[in-house]
């Protein structure tokens, strides 16, 4: 797994992230955040920033529990910043993890004894031209990443923790278990280099540290007695405070350089700019990416007081134990604390400036006016955007106020040619906004936008119970006798925001059609029905003559009948 990684299904493409990100080491692609490893300095910054809780770190807990329960031998390296990340003391913090079953625990402090000794014999030495201080992993990252050129001004020692975990395995074999639990992320990354391998076992937060202890039940009042013998004094505690390096370096090595304290990413890239740059030379550097130095780190615990109250208490415990030392390891151990820093630049083409402006130009910036620079897509500029499209690291969609401008054209282009009249008001009845077919059909004006209610402008009876019910089934034929026109409205509620549309089609002309057709219809049927009775009429009397005409003729032939048949009785 990734020390970093985005959560496919949380990402809400704000861009809040690529904004935190000092060196802009995310990518998107179809609309998800992407952590590119191989810029990444894993400072963390992205992971406090996130609204959306998108992102999830590389989590050991279950790997150093599965230790503990084969039995292992766990060694822990605490990061001396714990002091200020629980509201108990000392003791309790180092009963607790012996509690939950780690054989051995001991400050990573000692490992920066070590570091510091390293130091200065730099100092001393007086070969560098500036010495660039190495116990932060992700200043370290940002060096080879971005400053390949200062390699050369780093001092060439391991971190504390790598100090401390090479003398722990030293010192007790190389088969014991050795996790480190402090505030920072990017000794996760630290631990996965190859340079580093096999050293460290696990790494946990003291966010992670701290659901642990939540998950067993152990609270201020479980009995830790039987753990209290495990403390161990420790030396160079104050390493987690800005400049606590420079506090553990002798007086005479301070003289050979100017000795200065940086934290935070931004005030580390404006010094190495400087000393790239300008030249600068015989500084002793001490740079930290996290703000406030390691008390700032992104995976502290949040305790009651805030910075100034954890300060407080790093200060604090700093007074004690400051005069300990190494005498009760063998004074003839020997430790290859030497590290060596590669170039790890990425391979970034930068486009002409002819390539550049055609991607502005394809999302409408023709003229430098048109560049916001507005900084919503994470860039600082609409040209460093540019570049970063090139670079297949963002997509030109990333651009907010163009994909606002043309859903809004999209928008208007869709409601203002629609021959449908559509009203959007509030839950105050004030009009919000019409389109035009709205604006031509009732003759609105737009300055009366958000002034005009609609009750007035259409004095429907149903209005006041279809807003009171929400009614979206709404949809009826309404003759409005005002304007003379027939419509189909139906009635939209869009309750997040407050707002009904009321869409209305003018059916006036297909309504008058229709009673035009009615009324042919119905004279049809009237003069239907006349001839009808006419031809009922004609029938009639038809029939009246054919009875009389036909009762004559029965007469006359029975007369003529009569008459020749006693014509033919004389004969015979």
């Amino acid at each position: 797994m990734k020390t970093i990684q985005f959560k496919e299904a949380n990402c809400k493409n704000c861009y809040k992230c690529l904004r935190s990100c000092p060196v802009k080491a995310i990518t998107f692609q179809n609309g998800q955040a992407e952590i590119l490893e191989d810029q990444c300095l894993i400072c963390g910054r992205c992971l406090s920033e996130c609204p959306q809780n998108a992102k999830e770190v590389k989590n050991d807990v279950q790997k150093v529990k599965r230790y503990i329960g084969k039995k292992e031998k766990v060694y822990v390296s605490l990061a001396p910043s714990f002091i200020s990340s629980f509201d108990q003391g000392r003791e309790w913090v180092f009963a607790v993890l012996k509690k939950l079953g780690f054989y051995f625990v001991e400050e990573t402090a000692v490992g920066a004894a070590l570091v510091s000794k390293m130091y200065i014999q730099l100092m001393n030495q007086k070969k560098m031209k500036n010495i660039i201080t190495t116990a932060c992993p992700s200043v370290n990252n940002l060096i080879e990443k971005y400053y390949p050129e200062l390699i050369p001004q780093m001092a060439p020692v391991v971190s504390p923790l790598i100090a401390h975990a090479k003398l722990l395995r030293e010192l007790y074999g190389e088969l014991i278990r050795i996790v480190f639990i402090g505030p920072c992320i990017s000794k996760i990354d630290e631990c996965m280099d190859e340079r580093n391998e096999g050293l460290v076992d696990a790494v946990l937060t003291f966010e992670e540290l701290y659901e642990w202890i939540i998950e067993e039940g152990i609270d201020e009042n479980t009995d830790l007695s039987e753990e209290l013998d495990a403390m161990q004094d420790s030396i160079a505690r104050i390493y987690p405070m800005p400049g606590g390096i420079i506090t553990t370096l002798d007086k005479n090595s301070k003289k050979n350089y100017h000795c200065v304290s940086i934290d935070g990413v931004e005030r580390c890239i404006e010094a190495l700019n400087s000393i790239k740059n300008d030249k600068l030379t015989n500084f002793f550097i001490e740079m930290n990416s996290c703000d406030g130095g390691c008390i700032g780190g992104q995976h502290r615990r949040r305790v009651s007081g805030g910075f100034l109250e954890a300060r407080k208490k790093v200060m604090n415990y700093t007074k004690r134990g400051l005069s300990g030392s190494l005498s009760e390891y063998p004074k003839n151990l020997r430790l290859d604390l030497h590290q060596t820093f590669i170039n790890r630049s990425p391979q970034n083409d930068i486009p002409s400036d002819a390539v550049i402006q055609g991607i502005l130009n394809s999302i409408g910036k023709f003229t430098t006016d048109d560049e916001l620079n507005c900084g919503a897509c994470g860039y600082a500029s609409c040209k460093d955007k540019a570049i970063a499209v090139y670079q297949q690291k963002a997509q030109l969609y990333m651009c907010l106020p163009y994909m606002r401008e043309r859903a809004e054209s999209i928008s208007d282009l869709i409601l203002n040619t629609t021959p449908n009249a559509i009203i959007a008001f509030d839950d105050t009845w004030k009009i919000q906004q019409f389109n035009t077919a709205a604006q031509k059909l009732f003759h609105l004006d737009r300055k009366d936008v958000g002034e005009a209610l609609i009750w007035n402008l259409l004095p429907m009876e149903e209005f006041y119970d279809l807003l009171r019910h929400k009614d979206n089934s709404y949809d009826k034929k309404y003759y409005y006798d005002k304007f003379n026109i027939t419509v189909m409205q139906s009635i939209v509620f869009v309750e997040k925001q407050n707002i009904a549309i009321l869409v209305l089609k003018d059916i006036s002309e297909e309504e008058n059609r229709r009673k035009d057709l009615m009324e042919m219809r119905k004279e049809t049927v009237d003069i239907t029905q006349k001839v009808i009775e006419k031809q009922m009429r004609v029938a009639q009397e038809i029939a009246s003559l054919l009875g009389e005409t036909t009762a004559e003729t029965k007469v006359t032939l029975t007369k003529l009948k009569a008459t020749m048949l006693t014509d033919l009785g004389d004969e015979t």
